[in-house]
């Protein structure tokens, strides 16, 4: 007689529900990615998050601009993951743009378009009248740059070389991101990995 042994596979846990402050901060998040700063209402983040009403007053006290800072700093985790991990596990800059670029790619084919850098719509919102949300994005700008710098450097590049060759790297990916919402293509992304990563192999060959 033949045994047959069944074995069984507990199911993954579900993940854990996000509270309402958790829903309020995404919610804002991806509405600004949408609309910028100025085109998203209170009310709107509110319903959009599913979150009872008062919610908002109570868990941010310090109103719109609080939300939307801690919006931008959620949108910073997720927008530097690979870069920090490129910085960590010592990849090759190439390498490390080529993934920045496909998560673009594709949370923009995801989203139809509708959602781009969060930062930059938040400048060209509040640059000329709102200094603590300018500034908040205008250090995630910067905690992006230093990353990439530090993989360039890691790979044997001088520091002022770094520096301005990851400004040039993020100044590509922001603008290929507005040609790309607009156009609905991702050829400009495209674009940017077919001339910036044989640079990036050249400049950093044999260097490490």
């Amino acid at each position: 007689m033949t045994t047959v042994m069944e074995t069984t596979t507990n199911p993954p846990n579900p993940p854990t529900p996000l509270t309402p402050r958790e829903r309020l901060v995404a919610s804002a998040r991806d509405l600004i990615q949408e609309r910028g700063v100025h085109g998203v209402g209170l009310r709107e983040i509110v319903t959009h998050a599913d979150a009872p009403r008062g919610s908002l007053q109570h868990y941010f006290p310090g109103g719109k601009d609080q939300l939307v800072a801690e919006a931008l700093t959620q949108a910073d985790a997720l927008a530097r993951r690979s870069v920090r991990q490129a910085r960590t596990e010592g990849t090759a800059p190439a390498d490390a743009l080529r993934t920045v670029l496909s998560g673009w790619r594709e949370q923009l084919q995801q989203e139809h378009f509708r959602r781009g850098c969060p930062y930059a719509a938040t400048v060209v919102d509040t640059s000329a009248g709102n200094e603590t949300l300018r500034t908040a994005a205008s250090q995630q700008l910067h905690a992006w740059h230093e990353d990439f710098t530090a993989v360039l450097q890691q790979s044997g590049l001088p520091e002022a070389r770094a520096r301005s060759l990851a400004a040039l790297v993020q100044s590509s990916i922001q603008g290929a991101l507005l040609l790309a919402r607009a156009h609905h293509s991702t050829q400009p992304l495209d674009d940017v990995e077919i001339e910036l990563v044989p640079l990036l192999e050249a400049l950093t060959a044999h260097r490490a």
